[in-house]
């Protein structure tokens, strides 16, 4: 009977405890849209892991283009399921436009950024700086003596004829390809013909093909298809990385910016947590990571890089002011025109 009274107590006891005890917070889940590739990869192994142990959080990664990600948050209006996005300037610009960017609350992060990568009033911030540039086959070159690359005029040059790639009017390269040959030409963004008339006549016989697939670029490369191209710096090494003899060169009339950049979604799930990874993206850590096994350069001043990665990448305030940065106000409302002479007057 003793023994009946005592595990009745104990029983009593151990539901008084249940009782008393909190429930296990469940595991928040948070989603990031950004590239795939190699930016995937760098995000999947240096980035996410740390942020999800600080956070009790688990980030559900959906890889795509900067054209697919915005696609993805338009389709979603008014039931945003994405939290934060990753895409290319361009479309971060056309993003804020659209009302789908929260400001970003952490002023700390705000002011540790060169001013060129506050876009939007503090909108969106710049993740890593890259530029647009011609990428040309090194051995090629050599063994058959041709002039290096050097001006965004080498794109009609003769000897290239029919070994060109050029990514297509979808992709921001192939949009900075026409702003800059308007620009040689005596044009603008705002003033694009020059642009599309030297594309057509001069640029277009030397084209092979017209890709925007990084990996149908790189599988051109290595056959030897494709001697030179107009490609982003940090594409470009990581084939050096891979063993590839890529050059690279921003061309005497400037080397394009080409910013990752990244917000917290206006109307998304978890906005707290979105605008902390916001913040995670751009900490020092982070940048050095992306500067290291990505090949952009860092946005956040306070990122040291070791000599032997600086000197690959986009770092410090003198090689930042050394980009072109493009009019976005002027190329995103005229985007569906450009888009319809492309198609008409170049890759027909």
């Amino acid at each position: 009977m003793k023994r009946l009274l005592l595990a009745a107590t104990s029983l009593l006891a151990l539901g008084a405890g249940m009782l008393g005890a909190k429930p296990a917070q469940a595991q928040q889940r948070l989603v990031v849209a950004a590239y795939g590739g190699s930016y995937e990869r760098v995000m999947r192994e240096h980035v996410i892991p740390a942020f999800e142990r600080a956070n009790n959080v688990r980030i559900d990664y959906l890889a795509g283009n900067s054209t697919d990600t915005l696609a993805k948050v338009q389709a979603q209006r008014g039931n945003q399921q994405i939290g934060v996005i990753v895409v290319d300037d361009g479309p971060m610009f056309q993003a804020i436009g659209l009302g789908f960017c929260q400001k970003v609350t952490d002023r700390a992060a705000i002011d540790a950024l060169y001013p060129i990568a506050v876009l939007g009033d503090g909108a969106a911030l710049g993740t890593g700086f890259g530029y647009t540039g011609l990428a040309y086959n090194e051995q090629v070159f050599r063994e058959r003596n041709l002039p290096l690359p050097t001006s965004w005029n080498d794109l009609t040059r003769a000897d290239l004829r029919g070994r060109i790639a050029i990514p297509g009017i979808d992709n921001t390269y192939g949009v900075h390809t026409v702003a800059m040959m308007a620009r040689i030409n005596g044009g603008s963004e705002r003033e694009p013909g020059p642009g599309f008339r030297a594309m057509r006549e001069r640029v277009n016989p030397n084209v092979l093909a017209y890709e925007s697939s990084p990996g149908k670029m790189s599988d051109m490369f290595t056959a030897g298809e494709v001697w030179m191209a107009v490609w982003g710096s940090s594409r470009a090494r990581a084939m050096q990385v891979a063993g590839f003899p890529m050059g690279f060169v921003a061309p005497k009339e400037g080397g394009v910016a080409l910013m990752t950049a990244t917000c917290a979604v206006e109307g998304g799930p978890l906005p707290e947590l979105a605008q902390k990874f916001v913040a995670h993206l751009v900490s020092p850590d982070v940048q050095a990571a992306f500067s290291r096994d990505y090949g952009s350069g860092p946005t956040n001043r306070h990122t040291q890089l070791p000599p032997e990665v600086a000197q690959t990448v986009i770092y410090g305030e003198e090689q930042v002011k050394t980009l072109v940065a493009m009019d976005w106000t002027a190329i995103n409302p005229a985007r569906q025109e450009w888009t319809r002479r492309w198609q008409r007057e170049v890759e027909r």
